[in-house]
């Protein structure tokens, strides 16, 4: 039997822009948490656990995580030649 690991699975990174709307972020705060959401700290899964549906967009854009100060120091290099900046 042949190993098989990470390397051999397509995964996908997420990345949690979330737009809510209004009536929505309303109802989403009036939800009792989920043992899955509290287990995996995904605030996410409460909708899904509640049976709303969420919708994921692909993208090409690479994206950096921002958790530490040394994330933030790298984050804010990147973006001095970030072409987009102007538009921020």
């Amino acid at each position: 039997m042949a190993k098989t690991g990470f390397a051999d699975t397509v995964a996908y990174k997420q990345v949690c822009i979330i737009p809510f709307r209004r009536a929505t972020l309303f109802q989403y705060t009036n939800l009792t948490p989920t043992p899955l959401e509290q287990l995996e700290s995904v605030d996410m899964l409460r909708l899904l656990e509640h049976g709303f549906q969420v919708k994921m967009v692909h993208t090409e854009y690479n994206t950096q995580a921002v958790d530490t100060p040394a994330d933030l120091a790298r984050v804010e290099k990147l973006m001095e030649s970030d072409p987009l900046l102007t538009r921020y």
